[in-house]
């Protein structure tokens, strides 16, 4: 018997209005309805911070630039991320993105791929990039900043557009420090890096390279001949592995092979490479290693789970034939006349967790393993120099000791980033170069830098926003503009507050990686991961719920039975002698927009 196919039902087009149905119209105004005093809730609009926002050490205001780069507002959208993270481009590829945790677009479909996104916006301002205009009048005070890595460029920056003379010391012959000299061209172009140097010189920042600060009488003397001192030289000095026979030739630091490799003189290294270690700069050793021509094995003493490395350089490594030896120590060189020519290892098994709260890799008795190599490369943490540092300067736990701020305890000298003790990734860094420039220029007003810092982060305790302390110092308005009556709320936006009868799910777009063939080929140092095209950012870009933020989609307009809403530029305005308080406008409110309150009595 043959099976019938059932014949979905045709679509209904309507050629004119004559071929619409009947429907009620009312052709008359709701003047006559208005709502008395028994009304007890009443609508307004709020605006809130983003999760995403909240989620990134920076503070970046993630919503409102997305928002802007959508509507085509290529200018305007720069100016809103570069007001809280200088480096859209720059972090756009190293950056591991906490916002993307945070992200409340994870319940539905997956996370919005800001990454990708802050990328395509630092790329479309192409190689000429605008400098940022101070927000303050000029001070005529003066701030050094040491090193130029991303917390002493961040504190320079903000500085700068807060008035201030800044000037830079950098030991290295060109500026960066670890974005350059750390982070392998394969993940970020050195004329991407260049750019933004050259916008920073634009601004009136002096980058004075070549020019270290060589000992602890040179501090003394920038900090009598500036107003501020900002320590920001990072952590260069990679922390030995503790294997026998570790200062032989034969063994180098790989963060030396990084810095040289990025100087474009790598050292001669051989054939067979050892690389000891398992976070992100191990990883980025070996892959470097591997693109000078070498065969390469990492050897990491946890498993994978606890590698402190980023996931996707690890599956990228893997795929470049860096082979991964998990659960293994090195014990000791093997040396043969007097140089390393292989490394003895024994296997581990994970105990008790230790004092980082992964379980303590401990050696398994009678597991001797050896493997041979040309070069064996450490990789396994860094630590600060500390020769800069005056004696009274306390260190704490291998860092220079800091308060609110970064303040040592010489009142006009400020330390962050790699420096101080915390996290140790790009974003905390610029997170924390941008705290220590408000907390110099408090020091400057004779103000309260704790009370100050408090009063600009979200909810009190969050990342500190520039915006929030710009416009208590100078009353000037850095928010993108929603409605005309829009409350502000320091509250953070929630995945239930969403209205997700509005949004579908749906996946996010996913940057492309280059053929192996093409990664490891004539120019190996090419960049890695591509760019998305431009139909796939547009579709990402539409992904962003725009928690909290009103982008006048018209639903409470539409939606509001008593015609109590009104168009207004800029947003929309309650008429209260016509509202009802029925909270429909509130409840068909995509993101969390408007909410209802006691209607204010008066006795």
């Amino acid at each position: 018997m043959k099976k019938e196919i059932k014949k979905l039902p045709e679509p209904i087009v309507f050629k004119s209005e004559r071929d619409m149905p009947h429907c009620p119209v009312s052709m008359a105004s709701m003047e006559w309805n208005e709502t008395g005093s028994w009304r007890y809730m009443r609508p307004r609009y709020v605006e809130r911070s983003p999760a995403c926002q909240n989620s990134c050490p920076t503070g970046n205001d993630i919503e409102a630039w997305i928002r802007l780069l959508a509507l085509g507002r290529l200018n305007e959208a720069w100016e809103a991320a570069t007001l809280e993270n200088p480096f859209p481009a720059i972090m756009g590829r190293v950056c591991f993105h906490p916002c993307m945790t945070g992200c409340n677009r994870r319940e539905l479909g997956g996370t919005v791929n800001i990454g990708a996104l802050e990328r395509a916006l630092g790329d479309a301002m192409g190689a000429k990039l605008p400098p940022a205009a101070p927000f303050l009048k000029p001070s005529g005070k003066k701030i050094a900043v040491v090193g130029s890595g991303p917390a002493g460029l961040a504190c320079a920056y903000h500085a700068a557009r807060m008035g201030h003379r800044v000037t830079v010391f950098e030991r290295a012959q060109k500026a960066g420090g670890m974005l350059r000299y750390g982070i392998p061209a394969y993940r970020l172009p050195h004329d991407v890096l260049d750019r933004e140097m050259e916008r920073l010189a634009a601004m009136g920042i002096e980058l004075h390279t070549g020019k270290p600060v060589a000992n602890a009488s040179h501090m003394q003397t920038l900090r009598q001949d500036y107003t501020a001192v900002f320590l920001a030289t990072g952590a260069h000095r990679a922390k030995t592995a503790g294997f026998e026979s570790e200062k032989s030739p034969g063994v180098m630091a790989g963060l030396e092979l990084l810095r040289q490799t990025a100087a474009g003189k790598p050292p001669q290294i051989g054939k067979s490479v050892l690389v000891i270690g398992g976070d992100d700069t191990a990883v980025d050793t070996a892959r470097t290693a591997r693109r000078l021509g070498c065969e390469v094995t990492l050897i990491y003493r946890r498993t994978r789970a606890e590698m402190p490395a980023f996931e996707s350089e690890v599956r990228a490594a893997e795929q470049e034939g860096i082979k991964i030896e998990y659960l293994m120590a090195p014990s000791r060189a093997v040396i043969k006349g007097g140089r390393a020519i292989g490394l003895e290892c024994v296997r581990t098994k994970l105990g008790a967790p230790d004092e980082s709260g992964r379980r303590r890799p401990e050696p398994v008795k009678d597991s001797e393993v050896a493997f041979e190599s040309d070069t064996i490369l450490t990789a396994v943490g860094e630590e600060i120099d500390t020769s800069i540092i005056p004696s009274s300067l306390a260190i704490e736990r291998g860092a220079i000791k800091t308060g609110v701020g970064g303040r040592t305890e010489w009142h006009n000298v400020f330390a962050g980033g790699d420096f101080t003790i915390g996290p140790r990734t790009v974003v905390d860094a610029l997170a924390a170069g941008k705290r220590s420039a408000i907390a110099i220029d408090c020091m400057i007003r004779e103000e309260d830098a704790a009370a100050a810092l408090e009063s600009a982060s979200i909810c009190g305790n969050g990342p500190v926003l520039m915006s929030r302390y710009i416009e208590k110092v100078a009353g000037i308005e850095r928010r993108v503009a929603t409605t005309s009556n829009t409350c502000i709320q320091d509250r953070v936006t929630v995945f239930g507050e969403i209205n997700t009868a509005y949004f579908t799910s749906s996946e996010p777009e996913c940057a492309q990686l280059r053929e192996v063939s093409e990664r490891l080929g004539k120019d190996s140092f090419i960049e890695v991961t591509l760019p998305l095209s431009d139909a796939a950012r547009d579709r990402e870009l539409r992904r962003c719920f725009h928690c909290g933020r009103c982008t006048e989609c018209d639903n409470c307009y539409i939606y509001c039975p008593d015609i109590a809403i009104a168009k207004k530029v800029g947003g929309f305005e309650f008429d209260m002698n016509f509202c009802k308080g029925c909270g429909v406008c509130s409840k068909e409110c995509p993101r969390s927009a408007i909410e209802m309150i006691p209607e204010p009595t008066e006795f």
